[in-house]
């Protein structure tokens, strides 16, 4: 038999857990909602949040509870996620948002700042090229209509084949 006071700190440790659940939540929501992915990403990451909840719960019950169930174990989960979403969550979400912004806008100066010597380079080559490009321009075209035929004509292939069975 269990004290009041151990009864207290295993109702506070779960709805810590609560809490700390409802954290992992907004996390996954914010994820999906930035990077939009696909239904088989969809449901690895749903598999993924799932066993991260489980192992958070049974890590928060075998260590406040000894891994013993109770009702109190659920209230205290309740109460941790119900507490969490109307005090902290729209806070969380705005500033988890906020710093994946700031670190996208970074990731993309820094992206802009390593390519631009790259973009240097390849003007500094593309002008001596554009003046013998004007110099050999009909030769250019010509070559260029060439090799462009092979897929002119496959295109017209497909759009035939595709034309003719829609008429059927």
């Amino acid at each position: 038999m269990y004290s009041v006071y151990h009864e207290t700190y295993v109702l506070l440790g779960t709805i810590y857990g609560g809490i700390l659940i409802g954290f992992i939540y907004d996390l996954y929501k914010v994820f999906r909602g930035v990077f939009s992915p696909k239904k088989l990403a969809t449901n690895l990451q749903d598999i993924l949040f799932w066993s991260i909840i489980t192992m958070v719960a049974f890590y928060v019950l075998i260590f406040t509870n000894q891994g013993q169930l109770r009702f109190y174990n659920f209230l205290g989960f309740i109460i941790g996620v119900l507490v969490y979403y109307y005090l902290l969550s729209k806070t969380i979400i705005r500033t988890l948002v906020f710093v994946i912004r700031v670190m996208k806008e970074f990731m993309i100066n820094l992206w802009n700042l390593l390519v631009y010597p790259v973009k240097v380079g390849i003007c500094l080559i593309s002008v001596p090229c554009s003046y013998c490009k004007k110099k050999t321009k009909p030769v250019y075209y010509k070559a260029r209509r060439v090799f462009k035929l092979p897929r002119r004509i496959a295109s017209d292939c497909k759009r035939t084949v595709l034309h003719y069975f829609k008429k059927k």
